[in-house]
């Protein structure tokens, strides 16, 4: 496992490290969390991502259990998705909500401070609408959080967000959509802003595993792209299939890709099994060649011409 200093909050975190919105997934034996949590920290992760609303703050509590008490280990958490229901479209952002959720997520996840706090993808409207400035400094003074920031709703949020002092952001980048390199990126870098990357494998379709000119199982469609946008996305995927070699699947690739890129500290994929959590890590001790690079950069000028992702 690779480690870098996440942007100016001096962490050291495994450059791949664990999305945990699927711990507690509801139907599943319980007993199944722990030991992917467990395994992780083995293979040298130290860095996990929740939120307090997957599954109704289970995910806090399968992490809180398993790193209690534990150095070196980090957890960011999000807030302002309604915890029980999960409603994603009516997240809010009130200081009144921040601050009642905040010592709830201290008391799942079993540590005060936490390391990393963020909104939940609010957008410019909901930022402008609310105390950012304020909120992030008593959060820090009250002593409930190390570093503040968001998970970006889009570059343009992530932009407001840096420029009014966020430590860290998370935000949605991969091969298939590089536009955080345009402004987002380099904005990041100058102000030595904290950067993970969420759904680096773009919703499981850089795995490889869905063909071209086929539907996505109702059963798995979960947030993918559906009809023209699905195939063109696919068509893409098979553009990129030349990444997959000996010792390299185009997954791995994927994740090699988004670390190469300056300015990203780690890329947070997601794992509901302990094999795809050791597929994932796995991707920390390799590199991509210049040659695949080129042909990457090649590629992208191309969809840009396009200018459809």
């Amino acid at each position: 496992m690779r480690y870098r200093t996440f942007g100016r909050t001096g962490l050291r975190v495994s450059t791949v490290s664990m999305g945990s919105n699927r711990l507690g997934d509801p139907g599943v034996d319980p007993s199944q969390w722990p030991p992917i949590v467990k395994q992780a920290l083995d293979l040298g992760i130290n860095f996990f991502d929740t939120s307090n609303s997957y599954n109704q703050g289970r995910s806090e509590e399968v992490l809180g259990d398993v790193t209690r008490g534990l150095s070196d280990v980090y957890v960011s958490t999000k807030v302002g998705v309604p915890v029980m229901t999960n409603d994603f479209p009516n997240r809010e952002f009130s200081k009144e909500t921040i601050f009642r959720e905040v010592v709830n997520s201290c008391e799942r996840l079993h540590r005060q401070p936490i390391d990393l706090y963020m909104l939940h993808s609010p957008s410019v409207s909901q930022l402008k609408a609310m105390p950012f400035v304020d909120v992030a400094s008593e959060l820090k003074a009250r002593g409930y959080v190390r570093y503040f920031g968001i998970s970006t709703d889009d570059h343009a949020s992530g932009i407001w967000a840096i420029d009014h002092g966020a430590d860290i952001l998370q935000i949605e980048y991969n091969l298939l959509d590089p536009t955080a390199e345009d402004e987002l990126l380099p904005l990041a870098i100058k102000q030595d802003v904290g950067v993970m990357v969420r759904m680096p494998l773009a919703r499981g379709l850089l795995t490889g595993k869905f063909p071209t000119g086929q539907p996505i199982p109702a059963e798995q469609q979960w947030r993918r792209p559906k009809g023209d946008q699905l195939q063109h996305r696919l068509a893409r995927v098979d553009q990129l299939r030349f990444l997959e070699r000996a010792g390299q699947t185009l997954a791995a690739a994927s994740l090699r890709y988004i670390l190469s890129q300056p300015g990203i500290h780690c890329v947070i994929p997601g794992a509901r099994t302990v094999s795809q959590l050791e597929a994932n890590a796995a991707a920390a001790d390799g590199d991509l060649t210049a040659t695949e690079l080129e042909r990457i950069r090649a590629l992208h000028a191309e969809w840009r011409a396009e200018g459809v992702w």
